[in-house]
């Protein structure tokens, strides 16, 4: 059995979906590897700069990260010292250009790259990343290969037997994974399908039993745990999780 899935049958003995979990992992253990020994890696630094930074969501995981672990900031100061090196000069050299009135093509144009988040005509590409987070990438492409991993192993009866204890996989996941098995392994797809139906029906139970036990007329019969996180349940399935998912244990 290959070490990935060894892995897939790890997780999924744990709650939530497995690919968000073994995404969210390899997410967390590069930022911990950048602040540990990265930082001033040149090949780090440049993948770092050509997405000025991260996404809002990394950039704001790896300042906790940073904070919680070793209780300063000094990883992130550096980093972001080589971005505001970086984009200051290109900010300077647009408060250089001489002011000009854009034609009424131009303004449209403006107007159009705006709405689609794309850089306008005043040379404002400097202050847009060249690349997508390298930390979106990364758990995109560890993911990816875990379900592939996945949709190898519903061939086998153990790991069809381990996913039917797991909580399943979210909707995001589920789609990357049947799209992967349509072609190539028609049985697995299949199953897969057919699982994730009948979870669903359940999860449908339990959300119409939390709906109706809200109304005045029910609200004394007591709520299962299932029923009671349904409402969460189902925000996971077809967002996918994150860490600290409004779990009502928290």
């Amino acid at each position: 059995m290959s070490w990935g899935l060894a892995n897939l049958k790890h997780v999924m003995r744990q709650p939530g979906c497995p690919l968000c979990r073994l995404q969210r992992e390899a997410e967390a253990r590069y930022l911990e590897n950048l602040l540990w020994e990265n930082v001033n890696d040149p090949a780090t630094r440049e993948q770092w700069a050509a997405g000025l930074g991260f996404c809002s969501r990394h950039a704001w995981q790896l300042q906790r990260l940073e904070a919680r672990r070793y209780g300063d900031g000094l990883g992130n100061a550096i980093l972001y010292e080589d971005l505001l090196q970086r984009v200051i000069p290109v900010l300077e050299a647009m408060a250089q250009e001489p002011a000009r009135t854009l034609s009424p093509l131009d303004q449209w144009l403006a107007r159009v790259l705006h709405a689609t988040g794309r850089p306008g005509p005043h040379g404002i590409a400097g202050l847009h990343g060249r690349a997508r987070c390298r930390v979106c990438r990364l758990g995109e492409e560890t993911t990816r290969a875990y379900a592939e991993w996945l949709v190898e192993g519903l061939e086998d009866a153990e790991i069809q037997e381990h996913y039917t204890a797991s909580d399943g996989l979210c909707l995001p996941h589920l789609r990357m994974a049947l799209a992967g098995a349509r072609d190539r392994a028609p049985q697995a797809f299949a199953w897969l399908a057919g699982d994730a139906a009948r979870r669903l029906q359940h999860l449908l139970k339990d959300l119409q039993e939390y709906i109706r036990k809200h109304d005045w007329n029910y609200r004394h019969e007591p709520m299962s745990p299932e029923e009671r996180k349904a409402w969460i349940r189902a925000v996971a399935f077809f967002a996918g999780e994150v860490e600290n998912n409004g779990s009502l244990d928290d």
